[in-house]
């Protein structure tokens, strides 16, 4: 897979990589086992959004407050 560049912060592709991210992170929980922690959301933010770590996360913050959801931070 060819490195995607960082996903505009307005783009409905940045909402979709968010989704995969969080999705990303519930299947592997339920079929794998896989704990779902920071790191685990961190790592998939940073591939779907093609940021940083730091960067990714704050991303994926923006939008689980917009949504209603308390801070990840």
């Amino acid at each position: 897979m060819a490195p995607r560049s960082s996903v505009p912060a307005t783009s409905s592709a940045r909402h979709d990589a968010v989704t995969a991210t969080a999705l990303t992170g519930v299947r592997r929980a339920l079929i794998e086992g896989v704990p779902v922690t920071r790191e685990v959301l961190e790592r998939e933010a940073s591939v779907n959004l093609g940021a940083s770590p730091r960067d990714a996360m704050r991303q994926l913050d923006l939008v689980a407050q917009r949504l209603g959801v308390s801070s990840l931070g």
